[in-house]
């Protein structure tokens, strides 16, 4: 009824009518960080005051940098920011400078890309999938096509592939940021065999293109011998197969291994100790990659996700401070911390200096407010106008933050259910002995002493105690199972509160959630 009301209300309101925000501010680019985004900007419509309006269009880091531009309409950006997982090349850097605006690039975000395969276990070695930068450009070339090669046997020699297996080559289609810096990581690592760099290159005709992340782990997944390129955290969540990947420093891990050593923190902090990424944001920043650093650790193919922002906010008004609340908050330990909720990783402090030096060269419109943050409670000055509280907070952060509760109480729930499982399976096999024992040697265990009645009692006392271990057993279990079919019904309700069905609770009221915003909830559905 409510909703009806809203609805008439909005379709009868005259023209002109103010806006319920006080300021809407869209940005549009790469869909690697787009959940992180989200969480952010939900946060920010949660706890602004006054009300605040930010969406995000998940279309790419190509089309971003398009739209950032906006060189179409004579270089008038179509939205507030853009954001992508690729440097502006000095072309398109140049023709901004030209028009008169001055880009900041703003890295906040490292991603690990990787190699991912469909080879069945039974023929792996017990090191995993060896592979070199030299052999993977001759396999995307298509000078390798089988998964017996000489080369590829070299490196593994315990591998047992069928002979002749053919290996199929999937590859991204249109602009793709990690076609880019997967290639780019090849140039470096092994430019005798390969020279194309770019989002998007010519590709042999006997591979097989993609489009999306998504349809890229599809293919891999479904396909047997087939090999494949994505963000590393996106190839673990869909339990894909990584390549042990061999680094600069001869060091074969898979990205995860590398990641548990700061492996990808330190390729950004080896790039910026090298000058290959600059310290100024409003420098010119396409010859900035992190492959094929040095470390003996250090993951080879790191990819540096951006914010573009305009130097120059002058002209919008009440949106340049909005935006520059936003880099802020992406920028800070809080938004930070969010970043490993989607598989990245943070970038380093001297990483995050340099979009710090972007907060300082934006030049905001006179007259507009800029926001302050509330973190602990501010007597009166946190209820002002322009505050983004994080007192503030909405029915659906809280809803979307119990089903990542929910999640971990039923991990705890599942480790127990294997511990009594455990203890179950000790209590059956001694039962099996006592029964095996009890007929083959009972004289022995109940030794005949003439006292038939005292023999008969202590085996009963023998069959009691292995029934009541039995029957404990199996009502922990039950109760377990119980427990976790509460705890997974809790988690469809919350699913369908935050949706907006109207379900109650019938289960036990749980803890304070955790502090995570929102969860991805087609992943941890």
């Amino acid at each position: 009824m409510k909703l009806a009301l809203a609805a008439a209300a909005a379709l009868t309101a005259p023209s002109g009518a103010m806006s319920a925000y006080s300021v809407e501010l869209d940005g549009s680019g790469t869909t690697n960080p787009s959940k992180f985004y989200w969480e952010i900007m939900s946060l920010f419509e949660a706890r602004a005051k006054p009300g605040v309006k930010m969406t995000y269009r998940a279309v790419g880091s190509s089309t971003g940098q398009y739209e950032f531009m906006g060189e179409d309409q004579g270089f008038a950006a179509f939205n507030d920011f853009g954001s992508g997982d690729m440097p502006f090349s000095t072309e398109n850097y140049d023709k901004l400078k030209a028009a008169g605006v001055a880009p900041l690039h703003i890295p906040f975000n490292l991603g690990a890309m990787s190699f991912f395969h469909n080879v069945p276990d039974s023929t792996l070695p017990s090191t995993g999938l060896n592979l070199d930068a030299c052999v993977i450009a001759d396999i995307f070339n298509a000078v390798i096509t089988t998964w017996d090669h000489d080369d590829i046997m070299a490196i593994n020699p315990n591998f047992n592939p069928p002979a002749g297996e053919p290996i199929v080559v999937y590859h991204r289609t249109y602009g793709s940021s990690t076609t880019k810096g997967i290639t780019q990581y090849l140039a470096a690592a092994c430019p005798d065999k390969w020279t194309q760099v770019g989002s998007t290159i010519d590709w042999p005709s006997s591979t097989f293109a993609v489009e999306g992340s998504g349809e890229m782990s599809s293919m891999i997944s479904s396909t047997p011998y087939a090999i494949g390129y994505i963000d590393s955290g996106h190839g673990h969540d869909d339990g894909l197969s990584e390549i042990e990947l061999k680094n600069l420093d001869g060091t074969y891990q898979s990205s995860t291994e590398s990641i548990a050593r700061g492996g990808v923190q330190a390729a950004a902090e080896e790039a910026l100790a090298l000058g290959v990424m600059p310290s100024d944001p409003a420098a010119d920043f396409s010859q900035v990659s992190l492959h094929n650093m040095p470390g003996e650790y250090t993951w080879p193919i790191v990819a540096v996700s951006y914010l573009y922002v305009r130097a120059d906010q002058t002209a919008t008004g009440a949106k340049g401070p909005l935006l520059k609340a936003f880099v802020e908050y992406v920028l800070s330990d809080d938004g930070q911390a969010l970043l490993g909720d989607y598989n990245f990783e943070q970038a380093p402090q001297q990483v995050r200096d340099v979009g710090r030096k972007a907060l300082e060269a934006m030049a905001l419109a006179p007259g507009h407010e800029e926001w302050t943050f509330e973190s602990a409670t501010n007597k009166g000055a946190g209820q002002e106008d322009y505050v983004i509280s994080a007192k503030r907070r909405s029915h659906y952060e809280y809803a979307l933050g119990e089903i990542e509760s929910e999640m971990a109480s039923y991990a705890s729930l599942k480790a127990l259910e294997a511990t009594v499982a455990a203890l179950a399976a000790d209590v059956a096999a001694s039962s099996a002995v006592g029964e095996h024992v009890h007929v083959t040697a009972l004289d022995e265990i109940f030794p005949d002493d003439g006292d038939d009645e005292d023999k008969q009692d202590e085996e009963i006392e023998l069959a009691l105690a292995v029934a009541t271990a039995g029957l404990v057993f199996g009502l922990v279990s039950l109760v377990v199972a119980a427990v976790a079919a509460c705890k997974l019904s809790k988690m469809a309700r919350a699913r369908d509160r935050a949706a907006g069905a109207l379900v109650g609770d019938v289960c036990i009221p749980e803890r304070k959630p955790s502090s995570r915003a929102y969860a991805d909830l087609e992943a941890d559905a």
